[in-house]
This record gives structure tokens, sequence and C-alpha cells, in this order.
């Protein structure tokens, strides 16, 4: 049916999935009193205090703009003291819908992006709430924006975001709102004279309906359809249409607005279409009395502009005079039906004599056509500029990117330059040192033989493990980043920026791999040397790890993996932070790099049994749904002379040191990583922290 500016805050219902506005607030009307008086003598706390709030600001949405507004606020404070942020947005949503009445636009549009941002943080709270809840506060935030744009006449803006709650809907398969939305669109490319545009979204909305198997759904989008060919002059097809959207209406009587639109619309089709005077006042005439009864004025205005059109159209001028006058004091606001109107009054006028009352309608037809069709043409104007800042915008991103790749390349090759040379001094250092306790070992054979073999055997591993390093785990890359930079410098003018951002990517992930490489040898040689001290001191867990969770998470989500972290807020223990820190770190990062996307990584922090008050105990948790491990693989994960580096499921680079170095930290701190895994089914480590009596240094 035709959509007017006044009907666009209802649209809400329609327009968002599962929204709060379909409820039936009069279910709230007899509580508000119990409610008030609960507040005033004796108000409950924390979340209870919230669903009070949260009651009473739809309780008085259908009867105290001002009311439904205060509780509102209410409600907002109270939810975001206790993280409730679905209910944030669904508040700021009633709230700036609230404003949104009182014509005050841009405070709604603020309202409608709290809402939007509260919908965003949902995602800090997985446990809590579910992708298709954040989508759909989501959409509200978007579909409310559109609203807004649309009621001030901004129709370029509000296709954007009917558009973006479009993409969510269409994400969840959410059918009736996505015909809803496409009829939303559709009726603004309508607006605008742009058939072309217009038509997919109506074509859409109708086959979406009828999946929808509802039949109210299917009448309203079987009657946008009819309006457009109506307006494209396709009289058939709007007939056709019309009449089936007539069916479905007039099925569901308590649906009285439908039905006066419907049956207008018949008329006008039978007037215009196909010069059927007696048919088109037949609807005209059956509307009137159902108008009176659902107080519709602009579709009584239409039903009675058509009655003065067949006077006119029979030589009843006076009866055409009356009529049309009756109309516009009925509903003049419609731009279409007004000038109509005024043409009528004015050929009425001329043919009864009064050329002056014409003439004057005339003008007014005139001046109201004039400032139209401006509005149309500024509206054009804007549908334009803003696709020229897009493209604009498109194109200064790509070149941005592209700007991007060449800087991450040239950090890469640095990185990868100043990691070699560090870990080319790291080893002539550790070699030297190597060599002087191989000294000291063969000095002593006499008192300690059998000690000073397995000595000898840890240090020849350790040694060919090294070298092994060398020769392949930083040789080989070397050589690689060697050869890809001399291919880029001989190609670089012939590759597409496509085949470039492939060859930096493949060069940034050899540098990654390099570094972690680094940090590893450094902390194994500290650890070796004993120049990495343990300082144990008492500290937050949580807060300690925020940083570190952060890094592993941006490394997740560009990877498509669902990191899930669950440590308590409480959870204080004794060690040291640097050590414990990197032990996680280091186990989280593994974690991501043998998973594939799709899959889960989870960090759970629980309290060790027993617990001891004085000396609290917690079981630090690292499990993913990975590649897993075989029991041979798991047999040499601690071992230096059988540590085989793996590579991740994006081609991630890696040395086996790792784990060697968390295990030495842990064993530190009087305790050990464990470690279970399944070959395909993901791999899981563990430890426990805060055993402060059994700290060493």
């Amino acid at each position: 049916m035709k959509i007017h500016n006044y009907q666009l805050i209802l649209l809400i219902a329609w327009l968002l999935p599962c929204t709060a506005f379909a409820q039936d607030h009069r279910t709230y009307y007899h509580e508000l009193d119990s409610l008030e008086h609960l507040l005033a003598t004796n108000p409950p706390t924390g979340a209870d205090l919230m669903a009070v709030y949260n009651k009473m600001m739809w309780g008085y949405w259908e009867i105290s703009i001002e009311k439904s507004m205060h509780y509102a606020r209410k409600c907002i404070d109270a939810a975001i003291s206790l993280d409730a942020w679905k209910t944030v947005a669904s508040a700021y949503t009633v709230l700036g819908t609230c404003v949104n009445g009182l014509t005050q636009y841009d405070s709604a549009i603020v309202c409608y992006e709290k809402a939007l941002e509260a919908a965003e943080r949902m995602r800090d709270f997985p446990d809590k709430y579910t992708e298709k809840d954040m989508d759909n506060e989501i959409s509200k935030a978007f579909g409310n924006m559109g609203n807004t744009y649309n009621i001030q006449g901004k129709g370029v803006e509000a296709i954007e975001y009917y558009q973006k709650a479009m993409d969510l809907f269409v994400k969840h398969d959410w059918i009736k709102s996505q015909s809803y939305a496409c009829q939303n669109i559709g009726q603004l490319y309508l607006t605008m004279g742009n058939y072309e545009k217009a038509e997919p979204y109506f074509l859409k909305s109708d086959s979406l309906a009828r999946v929808s198997n509802d039949s109210l759904y299917i009448a309203a989008a079987k009657g946008q359809l009819s309006q457009f060919y109506l307006a494209t002059k396709d009289y058939e097809k709007a007939l056709h249409n019309a009449q089936i959207a007539y069916g479905y209406f007039f099925a569901h009587p308590e649906d009285g607005e439908s039905q006066v639109q419907t049956l207008t619309l018949l008329a006008q089709i039978y007037l215009h279409g196909y010069g059927d005077d007696a048919r088109a006042e037949e609807y005209a005439r059956r509307s009137l009395p159902l108008i009176d009864n659902v107080d519709v004025p602009r579709e009584k205005a239409i039903a009675l502009r058509i009655l003065s059109e067949i006077h006119l159209k029979r030589g009843q001028w006076r009866a055409a005079e009356q009529t049309a006058l009756e109309a516009l004091a009925v509903d003049d606001s419609e731009p279409t039906n007004t000038l109509a109107l005024y043409n009528i009054l004015a050929k009425a006028c001329a043919h009864l004599g009064n050329a002056s009352k014409a003439a004057e309608y005339i003008d007014k037809l005139q001046d109201l056509q004039s400032s139209w069709s401006n509005k149309n043409y500024q509206s054009s104007i804007r549908e334009m500029e803003v696709k020229y800042e897009t493209e604009k915008k498109e194109h200064e991103i790509e070149r941005q990117q592209r700007l991007i790749s060449r800087q991450n390349m040239e950090r890469g090759l640095l990185a990868g330059g100043v990691a070699l040379c560090v870990v080319f001094l790291m080893l002539l250092w550790y070699m030297l040192s190597l060599r002087s306790r191989r000294n000291r070992a063969l000095a002593e054979r006499n008192t300690a033989l059998s000690e000073r073999s397995d000595t000898l055997a840890e240090m020849n591993a350790t040694k060919d493990k090294f070298f092994s390093i060398i020769s392949h785990d930083m040789k080989n890359p070397a050589i690689a980043q060697r050869d890809a930079l001399q291919l880029l410098v001989k190609n670089a003018r012939l590759w597409n920026a496509d085949t470039l951002a492939e060859y930096y990517d493949g060069l940034l992930k050899s540098a990654d791999g390099q570094v972690e490489l680094i940090y590893n040898l450094l902390g194994w040689a500290q650890l070796q040397t004993g120049r990495m001290t343990c300082t144990p001191s008492t500290f937050n867990l949580a807060a300690r790890l925020r940083s570190d969770i952060a890094l592993i998470r941006a490394i997740a989500v560009k990877k498509d993996v669902t990191l899930v972290v669950r440590i308590p807020e409480d959870a204080d223990i004794t060690g040291d932070g640097n050590m414990l820190a990197a032990v996680v770190r280091n186990l989280l990062s593994n974690a991501v790099k043998f998973t594939a996307a799709g899959g889960t990584v989870t960090l759970d922090v629980s309290p060790a049994s027993p617990i001891s008050p004085a000396s609290p105990k917690y079981v630090v948790s690292v499990s993913d749904t990975g590649t897993g491990m075989s029991r041979e693989q798991i047999d040499k994960l601690f071992h230096m002379d059988s540590a085989q580096s793996r590579k991740g499921t994006a081609d991630e680079q890696g040395s086996g040191l790792g784990l060697i170095v968390c295990r030495e930290m842990l064993e530190k701190h009087g305790t050990t990583l464990h470690v279970e895994s399944k070959e395909g089914k993901g791999s899981r480590f563990w430890f426990e922290g805060g055993m402060e009596n059994s700290l060493t240094s």
C-alpha cells in the first residue's frame, strides 16, 4: 500500500525481526500503578530494578511519551551497570523513537547510534548473547535510522540504512523482514521516479512474501506491486495484483486500514486505466464507511478526489467542486492528491463561470507543482552526489590498501633483516657459552662420568638443534625472502596489484615466523644461562592478560577463528607475571596457528580443588578444535633433540621451541605443562597457577 510519512514510525514493527515493538503494551497498563508504588516504597535493586524500569518504559509507550522517555533513561543506566547490553540497545531504541515522534530527528539519530554501539558491545559477551541476538539489535538500529531519514525526505540516506538492515535479514534468512524492507526501498525509489530501480525490489518483496506463506504479508506485497504498476500505467498488472490483495485483506476484517487502501487503489485503476466510472465510484464509496471507522484522513481525501474526478468527467461541475473542497478540508498534505484536487477545482470553477476562482486554483497548482518538482530535483542531485562520493571513497580505499601493502612489505623486510642479525649474534654468544660449559663438563669427567655422558648428550642435542635451526629454519626462509625480493625487483612494473599483494603477504608471513623464532630462542637461551629469573608477586590474571588476549584475538579474527575467554575477574594468583603471560600467549598463539577457519580456541581459568584462601590455585587451560597430534608427536614435544617444527593451518611458520620454553618457565613456578590431544580432534594444554609455596628462583 502507499506509505505516508506519518506512518513511518509504525514501520519499525515490520522492519525489525523479533522487535519489541510487536509486544502488546496494553498488558502492562494494569501494572503501572503497582510498579510506581513499588518504586516509591520498596524499590528493588540490580537486575530486578532494571526489569521494573523496562516494563514501565514499555507500559507508558502508548500513554505518555515523556514518562516512557524518563524510564528509558533509567533503564539504560541500570542496564549499563549490569553489562546488559541487549537491554541498553532496546532502551535506546525506545528513547530514539520517542524523540522521533516529537520531530527531534537529530536527537533520534544519536539515540539509534547509541543503540548500535550497545549492540556491538554484545560481541564482548559470547556466552551471554548469540550472533543472531547481536545482529537483531544492529538491524533495529539501521532500520530506525532509515525511518528517520525517510521522514525527513532524505531518501538516499534512508535507502543506505535500509540496505544495511537488509543485509542482516538476508544473513539470517529473516524472510518477512526482507519482504517489508524491499517494499520500503522500492517505495523510496518510486517516490524519486526511479522506476527501473524500484521494480526489482517490489518483485523481490512479492516473491519473499509468498515464501513466508503469510496471507497478510502477501497482501501487503501485492498492494505495493499494484501501486507501482499504477504509477507506470501498466493497468493490467496493477488490477491483477490489487484484486489479489483485495481478496486477502477482506479475509481479515480486523485490518480496516489496508481494506480502505485496497478499495481506493482499485477505484483509481478502474478510473484511470479502464475508464470504468461505475466500478471506480463503487469502490470509492465502499471505502468511505470503513474510513470513518479506522480514521485515515488521507485515504478519505483520496476517495473523495476520485469521486470529484468522476463528477467532473460527467459534467457535474458543482458536485465536483464541492467534493474536491471536502477532500481538501479532510487532508491536503499528500502532494499528488492535492495537485489533482487543485486541477479539478480549476476546471469546475471555469465551467461554473467563476474565472477568478479558477485562476486562483491554477496558481496554487503551479506553486505546489514547482515546489514538489524542485524537491524531487534536489533528491536526484543528492543521489548523484552520494554515488560520486561513494565511488571516490572506493578509489581512495583501494589506493590506501596498495600503500599499506607496500609499507607492510617494507616493515616486514626490515624486521626480517634485524631479526637475522640479532639471531646470528645470539647464536654466536650462545655457542661460546656452550663451549665453556662443555669444557667444565670435561674437567669433571673423573667424578661424574655418567652425569657427564648425559650432559654431553644433551649439549650435543642442543648443538644439533641450533645448527638445524640455523641451516633450515633460519637459512631457508632467508634464502626464500632473498629470491622473492629478486623476483619482485625484476617484475614490480609488470605485475598487477593482486599479484604484488600475494607476494607481500607471503613475505610478511615469513618475517612473522622468524620473529616468533627469535623470541623463543632468546627466551630459551636466557633460561639456560640463568639470566631469566622468576620474580613472584600477587597479581590479577584477567588484567595482566587483557592486552595479550586482544593481540591474539586480532590474529584469530583475521583467520576466522573464534576465541572464547573465560577468566574470573577475581582470579588473583602469585607468580612471575611476565613469565605466566608469555606462557599463556604462546599457548594461545599455537592454538590459533593449528586451528582452521571456523574453529574455536578457548582460554578457561577455573579454581583448582582444594582451594586455600591463603594461596589460591587456578587451572589455566587452552583448548582448540584444530588439527591435534598423534601420540608420537606428543612424546616429542618437550625434547630438544626431537622437537620438530610444523606449519600451521594457514602455512604459519614454527620452530618447535615454544612449548619447550613454556614448560621450563612453568617448572620455575614449581608446576608443569600438561597436554592431551587427539589427531584431527584438537588439543588441550593446561597447568596449575598460583602455588606460591612452591616457587623457585
